[in-house]
């Protein structure tokens, strides 16, 4: 059985750490649910930053896209290979979506990282 958890660690919590990824890294837009950006890192494990603005909503809304994303990083995390840092920046498209959808689709980018 997979580690199936999110711990503290495996988390982009400095803002220079998400400038860092969103500056070097590679992008790529997922119709109009999300932007994932991506960088390979030295520390050895992969790290998940989300942004969540305003425009996609109140509160509630950006919490339940930034739970959902969090769900499928929590359940691909052990199929992505090189340790990478990735930064994910909602879109209002994303909450509408069912998690089955949204792993689909992100499953494609993010399992051929590389």
């Amino acid at each position: 059985m997979g580690d199936f958890t999110f711990q503290k660690s495996e988390r982009l919590t400095k803002r220079p750490q998400f400038q860092q990824v969103m500056d070097r890294g590679r992008k790529k837009r997922i119709d109009r649910i999300c932007t994932v950006f991506f960088l390979p890192n030295q520390v050895g494990r992969k790290r998940l930053g989300i942004i969540a603005s305003k425009k996609i909503g109140n509160a509630v809304v950006r919490n339940r896209a930034k739970r959902k994303i969090r769900e499928v990083f929590r359940a691909l995390k052990g199929s992505i290979r090189p340790a990478v840092d990735i930064v994910v920046i909602s879109g209002k498209d994303l909450v509408s979506l069912p998690l089955s959808v949204l792993e689909k689709k992100m499953s494609k980018v993010l399992l051929v990282l590389r």
